[in-house]
């Protein structure tokens, strides 16, 4: 899996491009659009730490270094002023000053996020699992938690209540998530029962997908549980969230997320330390508080370079 507020008819299409979130299932975003794109208190920029920020390398610490992201409400999400907001922008902010480096966020298809990490167009992304085959490409300061869910229509007949009853059903996942492991293993047990496979359809970001539902063109939304449940609570009882408890043991079902960074480079272990700076200081608790994640921390000792030894497809 991965890493992203509210509505009236024709309100809900525009309003589904921005609803979109990421977290664990127990998570309880505040109610309505502002609680959620705009939290009321912003916090204080971290002091620098002159130790941490030598410990930049040189080829970064000069350069404004950009954070892809794309759509993955709260972590993060576009605005229609055209503004990025959410729990990453804030982030990156308080690494910007702890560490003394500049960092621009910009909009990345999340397919696109490894490829440009390798070639230098990106310099960072977040949210992503972390993923032992993804170790192999990219590294990782993990910082957060979370699992899949899938989004039905309330009012729709499909209401699977385990994973088998998913087979053979249109399901939307975005393109180049984990979330597509989930589906392909699934699908190992469709076969071993004698059934059809699900039939998955890949968008570019979530609201894609959850677009794709609105209008009946899939059956279902599989994503992180955040993301769905922010556009089940703020759908006017259009949607809601479902939690198949057999389909979380499948691999990518649950997930460490993390920051990436080329690999190599040595921009993650100084992210790594900078992230733990910001724990200790209470800083890493109050942002994920402020955007409706308190369930999808990690302890301290859970922030750590390429920490997970999970795999995507086993």
């Amino acid at each position: 899996m991965r890493n992203r507020p509210p509505v009236a008819a024709c309100a809900l299409l525009a309003c589904l491009t921005l609803t979109l979130s990421a977290c664990s299932v127990d998570d309880t975003p505040a109610a309505g659009k502002d609680s959620k794109s705009h939290p009321g208190v912003t916090l204080a920029p971290e002091p620098k730490d002159s130790a941490l920020a030598a410990e930049v390398p040189p080829a970064y610490a000069k350069k404004t270094l950009i954070m892809g992201v794309s759509e993955y409400a709260p972590y993060v999400t576009f605005e229609s002023d055209g503004k990025i907001t959410g729990l990453v922008p804030e982030l990156s902010a308080q690494l910007s000053s702890l560490l003394d480096i500049k960092i621009k966020v910009e909009r990345t298809n999340f397919d696109a996020v490894i490829p440009g990490l390798k070639s230098g167009r990106i310099d960072l992304s977040a949210p992503s699992g972390d993923f032992i085959e993804r170790q192999k490409e990219v590294d990782f300061a993990d910082f957060a938690q979370s699992s899949v869910t899938l989004l039905v229509l309330k009012d729709g007949s499909f209401h699977p209540k385990n994973g088998l009853e998913v087979c053979g059903h249109k399901v939307g996942v975005e393109k180049g998530a984990g979330t597509q492991n989930v589906l392909a293993a699934q699908n190992k047990r469709c076969a071993a029962k004698g059934k059809p496979s699900v039939d998955a359809k890949l968008y570019t970001d979530l609201p894609g997908a959850s677009l794709a539902l609105q209008s009946k063109r899939v059956e279902a939304v599989a994503a992180p549980s955040a993301s769905n449940t922010s556009v089940s609570q703020n759908s006017h009882d259009r949607f809601e969230t479902l939690e198949l408890e057999d389909m979380l043991d499948l691999p990518a079902a649950t997930a460490v997320y993390g920051i990436q960074a080329k690999k190599g480079s040595g921009l993650a272990p100084v992210i790594v330390k900078g992230l733990r700076k910001l724990y200790e200081s209470g800083t890493y608790a109050k942002l994920f508080g402020q955007w409706g994640l308190p369930l999808s921390t990690v302890t301290r000792s859970q922030i750590a370079l390429n920490g997970s030894k999970q795999s995507q497809t086993q």
